[in-house]
């Protein structure tokens, strides 16, 4: 934006500010009719001057009518200072009335006219501003069947009647000429065709920055203005905005009372939620405790399946363990056969040898026995080296004798005997605790059930052995709740002091367990106190004047 532009922007003198008429065109409007009338203002104050009738008011009206779309907000010939209204109209500058004529011997007139519904009718007016910002206004009036059509324009260039709407045709052929000539840009059109006065006027009141529509009603005003009797009421009536000030105040009203409203409801909401989630809680509760159960069920059942299932793994091991031994013996029986034979063999040979004294064959004999020991030393060599890494593994001694590796046997066995009893052992540990815990789970949950169903049965919140202490006596002795009631059932907190409930449970908790007996029960309940095993303990007191709970204050 130039340093001119901001100057024109923000400039408020009427000499610049705003659009200005450029010029006015109008063709077939009134009395001026077949050819195009221009008026060129150049966005100067123009003084309008003229003999009477000679078209005045009728080009001050063409202008109103481009200004003023809505005919209920328009009123011609008010600039002339005739006082009648409605003699004339739209139609009438259509059809270019200019008088009355009555024939001889009639008694009605006939209004003459300078054309007929065939005709055409264009009204255009084209403004600017020091910017060269260009807004151009334009209605073009015929007839189809009796109805008088209207169609309204806004164009952001220059348009002239001569160059422009010289070839108006029914069919709207004309339209889309200026639409294809004007509308290049498909983004931002340059004219607009608008088929109602609504939308037309819309577009000219954003075009030229205007407020409201009341700014076309006060133009419509200011025209017709001879004698201004009172400035302010004319301020008043015709260029203050009415604001529904009342309304707006009950609709805030309306709003504030439904806000509270719903507060109301929120805070009611939580409240019922804080009083409900320890309820919720103890469900909750209650259902992983339920859930607990059926799994350490299943792990029961489980249980005796894999205890099964790992004597039949431990006894497959030993047995593996077994046939591995018996493997061995077995080798070293055959080794042990082996050896025999060929000591038989070498005996019988040097039993023939020393008959046959054959020195060479016993020598060949020699070294073959010789290579057939060094394989078997070979081999018990590499069985020795694997016993050794094994050995070392479970802190053995290595390369053992006979005797030791006997003893070395044994020790495994013994200590893989005790590893296996130590891991029984341990699965039973284990087996006794889990059962434990189960059994004490199922305790607490008997027990809280208990105590859920003593609270469903009861209508106050003291629960455990003090109120099974109770309920016995009252067995005992045959009263009900009413007449040997707990302190605390005789205690109730005031609506408006509920915040100090928890507070007065805690200090009142030992004094409202406290029973109070009335004198026709007293040596009843204080006989069966005194003789049977409570298994707890009960604190009672004596009242007179009162049998029950409703005759006390």
């Amino acid at each position: 934006m130039t340093i001119m532009q901001q100057m024109n922007l923000f400039n408020t003198s009427s000499e610049v500010a705003g659009f200005k008429l450029d010029y006015l065109e109008v063709w077939n409007w009134g009395t001026f009719d077949k050819k195009v009338y221009h008026m060129n203002l150049h966005g100067n104050n123009s003084l309008l001057t003229g003999a009477n009738a000679s078209g005045k008011s009728t080009l001050i009206d063409a202008l109103l009518t481009l200004m003023v779309p809505l005919k209920r907000q328009r009123f011609y010939n008010q600039s002339s200072g005739v006082e009648k209204k409605g003699n004339r109209t739209e139609e009438s500058y259509f059809f270019g009335n200019y008088g009355n004529q009555q024939q001889e011997g009639a008694a009605s007139t006939t209004t003459l006219r300078l054309r007929d519904k065939g005709a055409r009718s264009v009204l255009l007016a084209s403004f600017c501003n020091v910017d060269k910002r260009v807004v151009t206004l334009f209605q073009v009036r015929y007839y189809t069947g009796e109805e008088l059509k209207v169609l309204f324009g806004v164009a952001r260039e220059s348009l002239t009647i001569e160059r422009d709407f010289s070839e108006f045709d029914l069919h709207g052929d004309w339209r889309k000429r200026l639409t294809k000539k004007y509308n290049t840009n498909e983004t931002k059109r340059t004219i607009e065709f608008f088929d109602g006065p609504v939308a037309y006027g819309e577009k000219m009141i954003t075009l030229f920055g205007m407020r409201s529509d009341k700014a076309l009603t006060l133009f419509n005003q200011i025209v017709g203005v001879k004698v201004l009797d009172d400035l302010d009421s004319f301020i008043r009536t015709n260029m203050l905005e009415e604001l529904p000030a009342e309304e707006k105040y009950q609709e805030l009203k309306d709003n504030f009372q439904n806000l509270m409203e719903a507060k109301t409801n929120i805070d009611k909401v939580k409240e019922q939620i804080a009083q409900l989630e320890p309820i919720n809680a103890l469900t909750e509760e209650l259902k992983e405790i339920d859930i607990r159960i059926v799994e350490m069920e299943q792990e029961k059942s489980v249980a005796a399946y894999w205890f099964a299932a790992r004597t039949v793994d431990l006894c497959d091991k030993e047995l593996v363990c077994c046939k591995s031994d018996l493997r061995k013996l077995e080798d070293r029986l055959k080794e042990l056969k082996v050896q025999k034979g060929e000591l038989e063999q070498e005996q019988m040979r040097l039993t023939v040898a020393i008959e046959k004294d054959e020195v060479g064959q016993q020598i060949h004999e020699i070294e073959k026995e010789i290579n057939q020991r060094v394989r078997i030393r070979d081999n018990r060599k590499a069985k020795a080296e694997e016993y050794d890494k094994l050995a070392k593994l479970v802190k053995m001694e290595q390369s053992p004798d006979v005797e030791v590796f006997e003893i070395n046997r044994a020790t495994a066995k013994r200590e893989k005997d005790a590893l296996q009893v130590t891991i029984d052992r341990q699965l039973m540990e284990e087996k006794r605790q889990a059962q434990n815990r189960q059994d004490e789970i199922s305790s607490n949950i008997e027990e809280r059930m208990a105590t859920i169903r003593y609270l469903q049965q009861h209508k106050n919140n003291i629960s455990g052995r003090v109120a099974e202490i109770r309920d016995e006596i009252l067995e005992a002795v045959g009263a009900t709740t009413e007449e040997i009631p707990f302190i605390g059932e005789l205690i109730c907190v005031k609506d408006d002091e509920r915040d100090w409930e928890y507070s007065i449970e805690r200090i009142l908790h030992n004094f409202a367990l406290r029973l109070v007996v009335p004198e026709k029960y007293y040596k009843q309940v204080n006989e069966y106190v005194n003789g049977h095993n409570l298994r707890g303990r009960i604190v009672y007191q004596r009242y007179q004047g009162a049998e029950t709970i409703r005759e006390f204050g």
